[in-house]
């Protein structure tokens, strides 16, 4: 993507386009090989039409193909129509469509007049692009500014601009002179697997016959030092074919940059990003110019609600699918004016389908709810219920006493007691003896006539 020249307008028409490229022609002049692809924009055409009389104008293949589809359909010639290099192969696939449908021919020639197939292409100008996918990058490139201010955003884009450049002039001055892209070169290389269905027949040094065994038997004739191949792939892209791939690696000492076109050597990449992008500073260091006349609002009127990042996607992709979180919100940017709500949200958080619009209740006829929900007025539950409270288990406090009686602990036993403790004595007050040494209804005493246990001390357990 090389950024040549952009502009802010309100509504694309012919007066701005016209000034669009009459600041173009200001900039780059009148070139002799000229060629300026666009969509299916009427201003556009004739503005490119009264500006650039010279100049070779296509049309966007991809533009074309969603106006033919709404109309017709099961015409699969066009595609290699529009990309093959040969006339013979563009008219085979046309007379097969004049076959099926001679509306549908005529409705191409009545409506399309532009060129949109590679076979009118002018060879010279060595770019074959039938679509103009390179401006959406571009459109792609800036999404994240396009809602600044006009002159925030013409800054922004210069930044980047700026910065882009610089970084593809270090890449040049780091390349060998005089020798071809190492990109062009790798997928020159990588081209040169898989030709094992091609068969060479020399002639001379310079020439040869190639015969292709792909799908039927075609013979095609290369000649190097005139550059040229019977498929007329290389004269259209500067780029050697399959046939002239396997006619080179056939010989052995041959240099493959020497047939590459000059469009695509270090000299001329060097040369397209040469000049600098001066610097400017911020707005607070403009110059002050008083102005003979006042410069006023644009009168153009801005449409409700956020301006579009993403471009319209047609028919035929399905449009922008709207991603949902969990929380229920619209998490996809870009989607137009109107966003999108939790109603008309085609994704939940999952991935899963949702319902596309508001459900209908069948009994009451509003939306919102369905024919069981709660909410419904007719089904008798449309009042939110208390949430049940767990039930306690109560139990009635006992008017007597338990009857087994709580044993003392430790503490009181050692309150309550008028002298020396033994532990013998303690063992009984805790009731550990017999039942008729203690007794469990009277309270507690000091018993006098039982005598202290004597303790026998515990063997020891030797092993040899």
């Amino acid at each position: 993507m090389y950024p040549l020249a952009y502009g802010f307008i309100a509504s694309e028409t012919t007066d701005n386009w016209t000034w669009f490229m009459e600041q173009l022609k200001k900039a780059i002049g009148d070139p002799p090989l000229l060629a300026v692809c666009s969509d299916a924009c009427k201003g556009l055409e004739n503005a490119v039409k009264n500006v650039f009389p010279n100049a070779e104008q296509r049309e966007c293949f991809y533009h074309l193909v969603k106006n033919f589809q709404k109309r017709f359909r099961g015409f699969g010639q066009i595609y290699p129509a529009a990309r093959a290099y040969r006339e013979d192969i563009f008219y085979d696939n046309i007379t097969k469509m004049v076959s099926e449908s001679a509306e549908a021919v005529k409705w191409l020639q009545t409506n399309h007049k532009l060129l949109w197939y590679r076979c009118a292409f002018n060879p010279e100008i060595k770019c074959d692009y039938i679509t103009s996918n390179i401006a959406e990058s571009f459109n792609n490139w800036i999404r994240d500014y396009k809602d600044l201010p006009v002159a925030d955003l013409a800054d922004k884009i210069r930044e980047m601009i700026m910065v882009l450049w610089n970084k593809r002039r270090n890449i040049a001055y780091r390349l060998p002179e005089g020798r071809i892209l190492p990109a062009i070169m790798h997928q020159l290389k990588a081209n040169t697997r898989g030709l094992g269905h091609l068969k060479i027949v020399p002639c001379s040094n310079w020439s040869a016959e190639v015969w292709d065994h792909s799908s039927r038997v075609e013979r095609h004739i290369v000649k190097l030092h005139q550059r040229t191949c019977t498929c007329l792939e290389w004269q259209h892209t500067g780029k050697p074919c399959q046939h002239v791939l396997a006619y080179v690696t056939h010989q052995r000492g041959v240099d493959l940059e020497q047939f590459v076109h000059d469009y695509y050597s270090v000299n001329r990449f060097r040369a397209a990003y040469g000049r600098e992008i001066e610097p400017m500073t911020d707005k607070t260091q403009w110059p002050q110019v008083d102005l003979p006349f006042l410069v006023g609002a644009p009168l153009a009127k801005l449409p409700v609600g956020r301006r579009r990042k993403l471009r319209r996607k047609g028919w035929m992709e399905g449009g922008h699918k709207k991603k949902v979180s969990k929380d229920g919100k619209c998490t996809n940017e870009g989607e137009g004016e109107k966003g999108c709500d939790n109603d008309t949200a085609l994704t939940n958080g999952k991935g899963k389908k949702m319902i596309r619009g508001p459900m209908t209740c069948k009994k009451c006829g509003e939306k919102g709810h369905r024919q069981a929900s709660a909410k419904c007025p007719l089904n008798g539950t449309a009042k939110k219920r208390k949430r049940r409270q767990p039930r306690k288990n109560v139990t009635k406090a006992a008017s007597a006493e338990p009857s087994t009686p709580r044993r003392p602990t430790r503490e009181e036993i050692l309150r309550d007691s008028p002298g020396r403790v033994t532990r013998s004595k303690l063992a009984m007050l805790l009731g550990e003896g017999t039942s008729s040494q203690t007794d469990t209804t009277s309270p507690v005493k000091m018993p006098t006539t039982t005598a202290p246990k004597k303790m026998t001390p515990k063997r020891k357990l030797h092993i040899e």
